[in-house]
Protein backbone atom coordinates (compact mmCIF):
# COMPACT_ATOMS: atom_id res chain seq x y z
CA UNK A 1 0.00 0.00 0.00
CA UNK A 2 1.65 3.32 -1.36
CA UNK A 3 0.48 6.26 0.83
CA UNK A 4 2.46 8.41 -0.68
CA UNK A 5 5.61 9.20 2.10
CA UNK A 6 5.69 5.94 2.96
CA UNK A 7 5.01 2.12 1.60
CA UNK A 8 3.09 -0.41 3.75
CA UNK A 9 4.20 -3.96 2.76
CA UNK A 10 2.03 -6.98 4.01
CA UNK A 11 3.49 -10.29 3.47
CA UNK A 12 1.54 -13.33 4.34
CA UNK A 13 0.23 -16.70 3.05
CA UNK A 14 -3.21 -17.78 2.37
CA UNK A 15 -4.40 -22.14 4.05
CA UNK A 16 -3.64 -24.88 2.28
CA UNK A 17 -5.49 -25.23 -1.14
CA UNK A 18 -7.05 -21.36 -1.14
CA UNK A 19 -6.03 -19.83 -4.12
CA UNK A 20 -2.90 -16.92 -3.97
CA UNK A 21 -4.54 -14.04 -5.70
CA UNK A 22 -8.28 -14.26 -4.62
CA UNK A 23 -7.02 -14.49 -0.78
CA UNK A 24 -4.59 -11.35 -1.21
CA UNK A 25 -7.31 -9.73 -3.14
CA UNK A 26 -10.12 -10.59 -0.44
CA UNK A 27 -7.21 -9.79 2.72
CA UNK A 28 -6.32 -6.65 1.21
CA UNK A 29 -9.29 -4.63 2.78
CA UNK A 30 -8.41 -2.89 5.89
CA UNK A 31 -11.31 -4.31 8.24
CA UNK A 32 -10.23 -8.16 7.18
CA UNK A 33 -6.21 -6.74 6.79
CA UNK A 34 -6.49 -5.67 10.79
CA UNK A 35 -7.95 -9.35 11.93
CA UNK A 36 -5.69 -11.53 9.80
CA UNK A 37 -3.55 -13.91 11.83
CA UNK A 38 -0.32 -14.13 10.85
CA UNK A 39 -0.15 -11.44 8.53
CA UNK A 40 3.33 -9.46 8.84
CA UNK A 41 3.46 -5.76 7.88
CA UNK A 42 6.63 -3.49 7.27
CA UNK A 43 6.10 -0.14 7.05
CA UNK A 44 8.93 1.65 4.85
CA UNK A 45 9.36 5.60 5.17
CA UNK A 46 10.58 7.07 1.92
CA UNK A 47 13.81 8.95 1.35
CA UNK A 48 14.70 7.36 4.97
CA UNK A 49 17.05 4.57 3.96
CA UNK A 50 20.05 5.30 6.65
CA UNK A 51 20.66 2.63 8.60
CA UNK A 52 19.74 2.90 11.97
CA UNK A 53 17.06 1.89 14.41
CA UNK A 54 14.29 2.81 12.85
CA UNK A 55 12.88 4.46 15.45
CA UNK A 56 14.51 8.48 15.49
CA UNK A 57 13.41 10.55 13.09
CA UNK A 58 14.62 11.81 10.37
CA UNK A 59 15.79 8.03 9.72
CA UNK A 60 12.77 5.97 9.99
CA UNK A 61 13.59 3.55 7.14
CA UNK A 62 11.95 0.66 7.74
CA UNK A 63 10.46 1.73 11.00
CA UNK A 64 9.00 -0.97 12.34
CA UNK A 65 7.50 -4.27 12.37
CA UNK A 66 3.84 -4.76 13.56
CA UNK A 67 1.82 -7.72 13.73
CA UNK A 68 -2.06 -8.75 14.79
CA UNK A 69 -2.25 -10.13 18.18
CA UNK A 70 -5.59 -11.06 19.61
CA UNK A 71 -5.99 -8.10 22.01
CA UNK A 72 -4.09 -5.05 21.93
CA UNK A 73 -4.51 -3.56 25.28
CA UNK A 74 -3.58 -7.21 26.87
CA UNK A 75 -0.26 -6.94 24.85
CA UNK A 76 0.48 -3.59 25.71
CA UNK A 77 -0.11 -4.24 29.74
CA UNK A 78 2.01 -7.66 29.20
CA UNK A 79 4.62 -5.89 27.49
CA UNK A 80 4.72 -2.83 29.57
CA UNK A 81 4.82 -4.96 32.89
CA UNK A 82 7.93 -6.44 31.07
CA UNK A 83 9.62 -3.01 31.20
CA UNK A 84 9.14 -2.84 27.44
CA UNK A 85 8.99 1.12 26.54
CA UNK A 86 5.98 2.10 25.03
CA UNK A 87 6.36 3.71 21.96
CA UNK A 88 2.39 4.97 21.15
CA UNK A 89 -0.18 3.52 23.28
CA UNK A 90 -3.51 2.24 21.98
CA UNK A 91 -6.07 5.20 21.47
CA UNK A 92 -3.55 7.79 21.06
CA UNK A 93 -3.17 10.09 18.28
CA UNK A 94 -0.82 12.83 19.01
CA UNK A 95 1.75 14.97 16.45
CA UNK A 96 4.14 13.83 18.82
CA UNK A 97 3.54 10.37 18.08
CA UNK A 98 3.95 10.82 14.84
CA UNK A 99 7.52 11.43 13.63
CA UNK A 100 7.76 13.08 10.26
CA UNK A 101 9.95 11.88 7.86
CA UNK A 102 12.92 14.16 6.31
CA UNK A 103 10.99 13.55 2.82
CA UNK A 104 7.15 14.63 4.26
CA UNK A 105 9.49 17.39 5.96
CA UNK A 106 10.61 18.90 2.85
CA UNK A 107 7.17 18.78 1.15
CA UNK A 108 5.27 20.30 4.36
CA UNK A 109 3.81 17.14 4.30
CA UNK A 110 1.83 16.17 8.11
CA UNK A 111 2.31 19.43 9.33
CA UNK A 112 -0.44 20.79 11.97
CA UNK A 113 -3.23 18.62 12.66
CA UNK A 114 -3.96 15.20 12.10
CA UNK A 115 -6.85 14.27 9.28
CA UNK A 116 -9.45 12.65 11.24
CA UNK A 117 -9.37 9.44 9.02
CA UNK A 118 -5.58 9.26 9.78
CA UNK A 119 -6.33 9.41 13.61
CA UNK A 120 -9.39 6.81 12.94
CA UNK A 121 -6.83 4.10 12.15
CA UNK A 122 -3.55 5.40 14.17
CA UNK A 123 -5.87 5.01 17.31
CA UNK A 124 -6.13 1.22 16.88
CA UNK A 125 -2.63 0.11 17.21
CA UNK A 126 0.30 0.77 19.80
CA UNK A 127 4.14 0.70 19.04
CA UNK A 128 6.89 -0.68 21.32
CA UNK A 129 10.53 -0.32 21.08
CA UNK A 130 12.53 -3.48 20.66
CA UNK A 131 12.65 -5.39 23.72
CA UNK A 132 16.05 -5.95 23.17
CA UNK A 133 17.81 -2.65 21.89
Amino acid sequence: MNAGPFTIYYLGHPPPGEDLDAWAKKKSEIPVMTRTSGLLELYHVHGTEEVSTGNVPPYLGFAHLGFTVPDVRAAVERLRGDGVRILKDLGVCERGDIPLSEWEEERGVGEGEIHENYAWFFEKFAMVADPVS
